[in-house]
């Protein structure tokens, strides 16, 4: 059966009237989607994209047209986001993150689900509310009572770049999707230089859910599958780090049983030492989102009730992964108290998709 794409559902676009819809993706997709068109949009595209074409050069020589609401769905080629130049004022654009980890055609009727669920104004009074919060304090304050860490990261202090992926978009703006999330890098997301580092101090507990992005070098999807099933046993056991300006300086099972989880990250360490950075904090708020189990990229911005933590180390293309971890018993709080991400206390059960 055919997935529908139903663009009138996605709240981020906004108003479809004389705009067009183009749906981006691979050929060997095509025959998979049905677009359905009960949005009063002037026209309806599909377009390809093939191995090796520039999706750059695509909107300059409009292939991708002005005045356009695309979807990008690319399991089989990389897709790299454009600059905002190359974007242009006129397009609004929402790819899924489907490239990075596998991704068949059940996850990608999952999370499509997932997108027509998510509020763009409940994402944007979420951000808002978050943002408040923080200029509102001197340091944001990351603790995990579960396992006895508390971490401060200095989110004021010159050169850090946030990135807000929530809310709709206006024209010229584009979105990883599901959408739902406010990260906090040393500098512009796709770069990376090992010197820099977040202002962060203290300890920090990586429990939950791993999310191991591949990058663009060649690699063996059976290595990336076992070296995330190696990081899997963090859905029960945790691993502390402690970590000074921003690098973890050492590393233990919170319980003997988490013994072998955190001889993986000290591999990953021994391999490339830039793992030991913590490059990345994410703050997720899609709330529409349950977690499915396994490696899914799209997991990234799971919310729970009231937004979660996500770590990230390493950066691809720079390192041969990204690892994302998914952290639901954080909790970041203001200096006086306030919660300004997840829930008091620690996280309620996590909200897990059933098996297909």
């Amino acid at each position: 059966m055919a997935i529908k794409i139903n663009p009138a559902r996605f709240s981020q676009f906004g108003p479809a009237d004389g705009s067009i819809f183009c749906l981006i993706t691979n050929q060997e997709m095509v025959q998979e989607f049905e677009i359905v068109k009960d949005a009063p949009y002037a026209e309806y595209r599909t377009i390809i994209l093939k191995p090796g074409d520039d999706f750059e050069k695509m909107l300059a020589d409009e292939t991708v047209p002005q005045n356009s609401h695309s979807l990008v769905i690319s399991p089989y080629r990389f897709f790299e986001s454009p600059s905002e130049e190359a974007l242009g004022p006129r397009r609004k654009l929402m790819g899924m993150a489907c490239n990075s980890t596998p991704t068949d055609l059940g996850i990608i009727r999952h999370f499509l689900g997932v997108i027509e669920r998510t509020s763009a104004q409940e994402q944007a009074e979420f951000s808002d509310r978050f943002f408040e919060l923080a200029e509102s304090t001197d340091h944001l304050v990351y603790v995990d009572e579960r396992h006895g860490t508390r971490a401060v990261l200095d989110h004021l202090a010159d050169d850090l770049v946030w990135n807000q992926q929530a809310g709709p978009l206006e024209w010229g703006e584009q979105q990883i999707v599901p959408s739902g999330e406010i990260s906090v890098l040393p500098m512009q997301i796709v770069e990376f230089d090992e010197s820099l580092h977040l202002p962060l101090e203290g300890s920090i507990a990586f429990r939950g859910f791993p999310i191991l992005h591949n990058g663009t070098p060649s690699f063996l999807r059976k290595d990336q599958a076992r070296l995330q099933g190696k990081l899997a046993g963090l859905e029960h056991e945790a691993v502390v780090a402690e970590v000074r300006k921003g690098a973890i300086t050492s590393l233990r099972p919170h319980r003997p049983a988490g013994a072998p989880v955190a001889d993986v990250f000290q591999a990953m360490f021994e391999i490339d030492s830039r793992y030991t950075l913590v490059w990345e904090i994410g703050h997720a708020l899609n709330t529409s989102l349950d977690i499915v189990r396994g490696n899914h990229a799209m997991n990234e911005v799971y919310g729970g009730d009231r937004g979660c933590l996500h770590w990230g180390l390493g950066l691809t293309p720079f390192t041969q992964y990204h690892l994302d971890i998914i952290s639901p018993d954080t909790t970041v709080y203001t200096e006086s108290g306030e919660v300004v991400l997840g829930n008091k206390g620690g996280a309620p059960s996590v909200r897990i998709a059933p098996a297909a």
